[in-house]
């Protein structure tokens, strides 16, 4: 816009600069814009202490509501008034519009000149500071305050002066960097002192007392943000709520951010965005660049996890997701760990997030004001969606390599023949960083995952969702992670709420009821531990009862689960050692599959692994003769189904036979054994004509010999009970040939080969005493 006079005007509609064509130079000292007054109560902070040799340049960089502008004001405002400035220029560097504006405008003033336009006085202005300049010798500071775009600034920066300084505030990170005598100065939110202080003050100000821990509290959830502590304090003073009332608020989910600050007309110190709005402009601009969208969406899936560090695997999951919502993404696209690199990397260039990507445990740590922020500023359509993804993200990478071990590990049957406890300690990152995100998405969807049943249901258990496998695998790694003690706390401070929560027979208290059982056995407190799985097993035994009405299929169910409690049962009883309470299980458990056939209309015998595991348990409990009776039953069985030669049926043999010594039969067990070793003979003779006997597969045998370990076995029994049954010259010439055989085919270091040593001098000093009494 020109007027006759040669002077113009520039700007948008609502907020037009006008240069005058003539007037008087500035004198000095003198300002050009107005820096913002200061803010109430401010808080002087260490950050801006000026070094020993001052800089000419200095970037403040930090997230929205940090307080750069405020410091920035401090600084231009202290230099002022102590007449250290001939001239101060404070730009509101929103835009490179702005920019040249403020540049024309202060060589308007200084000079009483005639920019023909704002690129032009903008020239003036640089030409003017630079050396060989009229204000060369002029001491100056330039502030540029919120600074958007780095862009904005090419060919604008004003000339690095022995007397001038340039003081910069902004968001992005890419611009502050140090070189070119430039100082960057991150800006963080309050120190706890400092916030702990600030809002003392500025309640105190206005005649408020609050309790010193309140405060502290609510600066805790504030995030000592200091834009959110002036809001909040606003509110308080204009609202008359006390801190407490104020936090459960905050606390209460249908309360969003916006209504908890002041309306826009009452924000204080010249605050012009709400809380919540003030990370949209970064966020926006973030959104805009390449691939569009991505910013936004990662930071969405961030902003229900935890604020104080997020691993880098979940958000490499978390691309991986995004590129499949994706329809847009081209062939030559980068894979997901450099996507999640870049992205990352964006949100930290414009202060959304902190990215650290040498710490992979927390390479990610978002403020918790703008994760609520982005949570509240989703559809609610789509915030439980985000949560579960999220959460199931964070569940694929908090531990893959462990999942297969623990899988059985506190409620599932364990395999047979292994010891049900064995753990992974294969953890992606430390259980601690688990631990804070599971938390931070329970306080954030407490309903998926902790989950909501009926608790008053008449079937005695809820068919609600259940818990969430991450809550539990909080637990599971504490104790994978050699904190056993920690892992049981953990676990038992959440039974109470979890049985409130979804009913004390859920089958999620089951698994909580189970992993302090198997921890506190762990710990030496087996008593303990056997207790508890018994009042476990009544209490699912109980829904049996006939008010419970179960389908049949219920039934099977919960007689399953009951199952597999009493091998968990059977275990740490065997570790106590007490075999008959072992033996007392394994009947209960073939009444259960007994139970469990009879609902389902299965016929045929029990199962058979089943039958002889009891057997076994029955004769360690010291009733040999009983394990005698269902091994003859077994033996029987399998020569009818599988015949005498199947390896099944050779391990059956072998424990009849051992059962039948064991019970004071020594020649019905040489009998045995004799039979099943030609068989077993025959059988190797056989297999090596064909070609199709196994080479032997263990490490202390030499490789190139077949495997014979269950011969040897048998040998050895058949020495023992022939010399039990009289025989001690027969067991000592099959000790001597056994040993003679291992000698041929294991290596030195076998262990077998010292306990056949040791059988054979046994019964050589049995034989020759036996010698001397018929001598006699």
């Amino acid at each position: 816009m020109q007027a006759s006079n040669h002077s113009f005007a520039v700007g948008h509609a609502d907020q037009v600069a006008y240069y005058a064509g003539r007037h008087a130079p500035a004198a000095w000292p003198h300002q050009v814009g107005a820096a913002p007054n200061t803010a109430h109560c401010f808080q002087r902070r260490a950050v801006l202490d000026t070094p020993d040799a001052p800089v000419r340049c200095r970037i403040l960089v930090g997230a929205a509501g940090a307080g750069k502008t405020q410091l920035a004001a401090n600084e231009a405002r202290t230099a002022w008034q102590a007449g250290q400035l001939d001239l101060l220029v404070w730009v509101t560097a929103d835009s490179r519009a702005a920019i040249l504006t403020a540049y024309a405008q202060a060589i308007a003033e200084i000079t009483g000149s005639d920019p023909a336009d704002p690129e032009q006085g903008a020239r003036e202005f640089l030409a003017w500071l630079r050396p060989g300049g009229a204000g060369e010798t002029v001491r100056r500071l330039i502030v540029l305050d919120g600074l958007v775009d780095p862009d904005d600034l090419r060919g604008l920066w004003p000339p690095d002066q022995p007397v001038g300084r340039t003081l910069v505030t902004t968001w992005r990170r890419d611009l502050a960097r140090e070189g070119l005598g430039r100082q960057v100065v991150t800006v963080p939110s309050f120190s706890a002192a400092e916030a702990f202080g600030y809002l003392t003050a500025v309640l105190a100000a206005s005649g408020r007392v609050e309790p010193p821990e309140q405060l502290e509290a609510l600066a805790r959830e504030l995030g000592h943000l200091p834009l959110a502590l002036a809001q909040a304090a606003a509110y308080l003073g204009s609202t008359g709520l006390s801190c407490a009332d104020y936090l459960r608020l905050l606390g209460d989910d249908g309360r969003r951010l916006a209504d908890l600050v002041p309306d826009p007309g009452g924000l204080p110190d010249e605050q012009s965005l709400p809380l919540p709005y003030a990370w949209d402009l970064a966020l926006e601009r973030a959104d805009a660049l390449a691939p569009v969208g991505t910013a936004r969406m990662l930071l969405e899936l961030a902003a229900p996890l935890a604020s104080d560090g997020i691993p880098a695997a979940v958000l490499i999951a978390a691309v991986r997701y995004l590129d499949r919502q994706r329809t847009d993404r081209p062939a030559e696209d980068a894979e997901p760990d450099e996507r999640a690199d870049e992205t990352l990397a964006l949100l930290h260039r414009w202060s959304l997030l902190d990215y650290d990507p040498a710490d992979q445990d927390r390479s990610v740590r978002v403020h918790p004001m703008l994760q609520r922020a982005v949570r509240e500023g989703v559809p609610a359509s789509r915030a439980a969606e985000l949560a579960d993804v999220a959460a199931n993200l964070l569940f694929v990478a908090s531990r893959t390599s462990a999942d297969e071990a623990n899988s059985m590990t506190f409620f599932l049957v364990p395999p047979r023949g292994r010891a049900p406890h064995l753990r992974s300690r294969a953890l992606d990152f430390p259980p601690d960083v688990l631990r804070s995100n599971v938390e931070a998405l329970t306080r954030n969807a407490p309903a998926m995952m902790l989950g909501s049943g009926e608790p008053e249901l008449r079937y005695g258990w809820s068919t609600g969702q259940e818990l969430h496998d991450l809550v539990l695998r909080v637990g599971d790694t504490l104790a994978d992670d050699g904190r056993p003690q920690a892992a049981l706390d953990y676990f038992v401070a959440l039974l109470p709420t979890t049985a409130d929560r979804l009913g004390a027979r859920h089958e999620s208290v089951t698994k909580l009821r189970g992993r302090i059982a198997r921890l506190r056995a762990e710990s030496g407190d087996l008593a303990a531990a056997i207790t508890e799985y018994r009042r476990m097993i009544d209490d699912q035994l109980a829904l049996l009862a006939p008010e419970y009405e179960l389908y049949p299929s219920q039934r099977i169910h919960l007689v399953e689960e009951v199952t597999e409690l009493r091998y968990r049962l059977a275990y740490w009883l065997e570790q106590a050692g007490d075999l008959p309470g072992v033996a007392r299980v394994y009947r209960d458990l073939l009444a259960d599959d007994g139970y469990i056939a009879a609902v389902d209309g299965r016929t045929g015998p029990p199962d058979f692994t089943l039958r002889r595991d009891a057997a076994e348990w029955q004769g360690k409990a010291g009733d040999a003769a009983g394990a005698v009776v269902v091994y003859r039953q077994l033996v029987n069985e399998q020569f009818r189904t599988r015949g005498p030669e199947n390896s099944g049926t050779f391990d059956t043999r072998f424990s009849f036979g051992h059962w039948l010594g064991e019970s004071g039969d020594a020649r019905g067990a040489v009998t045995v054994l004799t039979d099943l070793l030609n068989d077993q003979l025959r059988l190797e003779s056989h297999e090596i004509a064909q070609g199709t006997r196994d080479t032997w597969s263990n490490p202390y045998a030499v490789a190139t010999n077949t495997d014979r370990s269950a011969i040897f076995r048998t040998r050895a029994a058949l020495a023992r009970w022939r010399g039990q049954s009289g025989d001690p010259r027969g067991a000592v010439t099959l000790l001597s040939d056994l040993l003679n055989e291992q000698l041929r085919v294991l290596r030195p270091d076998h262990p077998d080969l010292a306990t056949t040593q040791q059988a054979l001098t046994y019964w050589q000093e049995q034989s020759r005493g036996r010698g001397w009494l018929r001598r006699r």
